[in-house]
């Protein structure tokens, strides 16, 4: 049933498989929906914010105590924080890490790893909360400073004019990181009716040419070192 989440679903780089199969065997064994949720949370932002693969599931490989016939690799593999519970940003990023390439054996191993490291957290979890000892402190998802920022505009309402068209708890960084959508062709305005985009084209123009009378200055004193 859950076999389609390979690949981050039908190889389509969207959600780890690993979170997606963990995800559905959570809600499957919990009784109330506030507990597969609250689980569930805490999963994601777990492993959005984790080195993995983690050092147990590394020593687990490197001595053959994974119950499985085969290894694509038994090396001690590098490890990465992918900031995204997306498949597609979580492989790129550790293979900007590693050095290896998404298509190498050890690419395979690694994302095998984290399949058992996610399945072993998410039955940690599940533990924690029979026996009600799930830390409350865990179960609020926080969001990251930068993605607090952003969300003081753009969060889940009814306002699409003042920027209420998101929602979720995804660290915006992770997909946005230049933010273009402020400096071209947005309708969203300063508190004085300005177009943002104005206002960072004024700025931009502005640190330009500053840029370049600070240099003209530099060279009328005779100043020819490299800036």
């Amino acid at each position: 049933m859950i076999q389609f989440g390979y690949g981050g679903g039908f190889g389509w780089g969207g959600s780890c498989g690993a979170l997606v199969g963990s995800g559905a065997a959570v809600q499957m064994v919990s009784k109330e929906k506030k507990d597969w949720v609250r689980i569930g949370q805490i999963l994601f932002r777990w492993y959005e914010s984790t080195k993995l693969p983690t050092e147990i599931s590394n020593r687990y490989a490197s001595n053959h105590q994974f119950l499985v016939p085969k290894y694509k690799s038994d090396k001690i593999l590098p490890q990465s924080v992918s900031h995204s519970i997306f498949c597609h940003v979580s492989v790129g990023r550790w293979c900007e890490t590693s050095g290896y390439a998404s298509g190498s054996p050890e690419r395979s191993e690694r994302c095998a790893r984290i399949a058992g490291d996610v399945v072993a957290k998410a039955v940690e979890l599940l533990n924690l909360n029979l026996r009600g000892a799930l830390p409350e402190a865990a179960s609020k998802v926080t969001l990251s400073p930068y993605t607090a920022g952003c969300r003081t505009c753009h969060y889940k309402g009814k306002n699409y004019e003042q920027g209420q068209f998101e929602r979720g708890f995804l660290e915006c960084e992770s997909c946005h990181k230049d933010m273009r959508p402020h400096i071209s062709g947005t309708k969203l305005q300063t508190a004085f009716g300005t177009p943002i985009d104005t206002w960072a084209k004024f700025l931009t123009g502005a640190a330009v040419g500053g840029i370049g009378v600070h240099l003209i200055t530099k060279l009328a004193r005779g100043e020819h070192e490299e800036s």
